[in-house]
């Protein structure tokens, strides 16, 4: 599961660069944020086989539609490709890298071996966005430092990046490797291998 779960965590997120954030006001603490997730994600580890990869997968959208900034994820994965896409590849776009998630984290978190996720501290950046920190414990007792940036949106915090062993930034992973596929083959070629390998993971 955990090897699975790193893949999963280097295709997520899209950008290099984040601007800065709003100034936090939302009722709900971004701890609480990510603690409401990880929740969700132990009912789809323990559910793992009897759900199956759909279930999980309905198990888990909404949640994850509650905790990251999809729209923003999607918009930064082009950078400034952005300005050029038309409503209807926006759209795409935008649907491609919301199945894409689910679909990931439907994939990867398909059973339970006595993992536990520890939400410790969370910070302000000078940015004015939040970091929360975060532990996985897997269960040989070994640890993974996962931690969360969050960022105001519509007055609730959502998530915008996330740094493997507490250090890799997945939206810096990402860039390159989507605005190489748009040079080489266009947008509608990017949209296109976003929804096959969502597809390719429901199997």
């Amino acid at each position: 599961m955990l090897r699975r779960m790193r893949l999963m965590l280097a295709a997520l997120a899209l950008a290099v660069l984040v601007p800065a954030g709003a100034t936090f006001a939302a009722t709900e603490a971004p701890k609480q944020v990510i603690e409401d997730f990880y929740a969700t994600l132990l009912k789809a580890m323990h559910g793992g086989a009897k759900l199956g990869y759909q279930g999980r997968y309905r198990l888990l959208a909404p949640s994850i539609d509650k905790t990251f900034d999809i729209s923003f994820m999607a918009r930064s994965s082009v950078g400034s490709y952005w300005d050029s896409m038309s409503p209807a590849q926006r759209k795409g776009l935008t649907d491609a890298f919301r199945g894409f998630t689910v679909a990931n984290y439907a994939h990867a978190f398909d059973d339970f071996g006595g993992e536990k996720f520890i939400t410790g501290t969370e910070k302000t950046t000078p940015r004015n966005d939040v970091i929360v920190y975060t532990t996985l414990v897997k269960s040989d007792g070994g640890k993974v430092a996962l931690n969360y940036l969050l960022r105001e949106d519509a007055g609730e915090p959502k998530v915008i990046d996330v740094y493997l062993d507490g250090a890799i930034s997945q939206l810096a992973v990402r860039r390159s490797e989507y605005t190489s596929i748009i040079r080489e083959k266009g947008l509608d070629a990017l949209i296109a291998a976003i929804n096959k390998k969502a597809q390719d993971l429901a199997h």
